[in-house]
């Protein structure tokens, strides 16, 4: 059985891409709803972990700073900024459903299904 920091993990990890690893400043801003600025400010005031690499290309190395965040870091952020937890938020989910009808059960019923047993994540 799952301790509800292990759910909170699994809870944000899941609003990430499930094929990537490694985030630039970008698309951490993306995800986060901020600009590429601001997780780079959040990087350097150690908000944010990252990791600073320099190129080695031709026995030269590019002076250029490249600033990546590890998905695992990205989860961290997510869940030490989040105002709720996994379990607050499955809660609150089924508060919800309580007041679908039938009808609107069984499409979601449905849609649980594709999401389970196909691996199908998507909204329509």
């Amino acid at each position: 059985m799952k301790n509800n920091r292990e759910e909170d993990i699994e809870n944000f990890e899941g609003m990430l891409p499930k094929d990537q690893e490694w985030f630039s400043p970008k698309e951490v801003g993306y995800i986060i709803g901020r600009s590429d600025q601001f997780v780079r400010d959040s990087i350097s005031d150690g908000i944010i972990f990252a990791h600073n690499t320099a190129w080695i290309k031709d026995s030269k190395i590019d002076k250029r700073n490249y600033m990546r965040v590890h998905k695992k870091m990205l989860t961290l952020y997510l869940m030490e900024t989040a105002n709720y937890s996994a379990e607050m938020f499955t809660e609150s989910l089924k508060q919800l459903i309580g007041q679908c009808t039938n009808y609107q059960l069984l499409i979601l019923e449905k849609h649980i299904k594709e999401i389970l047993f196909l691996g199908r994540r998507y909204s329509k």
